[in-house]
């Protein structure tokens, strides 16, 4: 029997948040696995070394992902460390592999996933607290209302689109195009069209919370999540 590989979500920032199920992963698998190049450098690993202090015992497997939308980079970081990752499961080994939030949204996890399940490993997915879910409680918002629809969008999104979909819209990992972002929200919003806010690091120590979308500084961050309710 070959060893499992476990994707574990971490949660957004906050230890407390981390599930006991992934808590009990951890523990018990061999090897701790991350999406960078090492442990200080990731952010998961911190946020469940806080939790799980005696993780610090556990071998670290890194399988770097780089920050880019290049796909022949993208492709070629996911198959060496999913080399990596195989080579210890053919060890009888098992990964945790720790994922920011929850892997399924928008995790860098799922490829690793997926290319390991394809190559006839077992593979499992350990849920987390995903962020936007934090940064909603953090700004005392309702994601849904009745019959509201919540619509999930990554930094990619056009603006133009986001005007034409009703309901919440979550606006993940805007990285660059913060500034961008902010100012077609403020005149969306002096229009009445709409109320934003956003949360930047949400349960970490550098937490900052934008009740208005004018208060959102340009450098707010890759880690930062802006609610848009209808204001209609």
């Amino acid at each position: 029997m070959a060893g499992i590989l476990y994707g574990v979500g971490v949660g957004p920032g906050d230890p407390q948040l981390i599930t006991l199920k992934a808590l009990k992963v951890i523990e018990d698998c061999d090897y701790i696995g991350i999406p960078a190049k090492d442990a200080d450098s990731c952010t998961a690993y911190r946020i469940a070394l806080g939790a799980l202090p005696s993780m610090a015992d556990k071998p670290v497997l890194a399988a770097p992902v780089p920050m880019t939308t290049d796909a022949d980079r993208l492709n070629a970081a996911y198959e060496q460390g999913c080399l990596r990752i195989i080579e210890k499961l053919r060890e009888k080994k098992s990964v945790a592999f720790l994922n920011l939030g929850d892997p399924t949204v928008y995790g860098s996890y799922m490829e690793i996933h997926r290319r390991v399940r394809a190559a006839g490993f077992e593979t499992k997915v350990i849920n987390g607290v995903p962020s936007f879910c934090a940064v909603a409680a953090a700004l005392e918002l309702p994601l849904g209302d009745g019959k509201e629809m919540i619509h999930i969008l990554p930094g990619c999104y056009d603006i133009a689109d986001m005007e034409k979909l009703e309901g919440t819209k979550v606006l993940m990992k805007s990285g660059s195009r913060i500034g961008a972002v902010k100012e077609a929200l403020a005149v969306m919003q002096k229009a009445g069209c709409v109320k934003a806010g956003a949360v930047s690091d949400c349960g970490m120590e550098s937490q900052r919370i934008f009740s208005d979308i004018g208060e959102l500084p340009e450098n707010a961050g890759y880690f930062t999540t802006i609610v848009v309710k209808d204001g209609r």
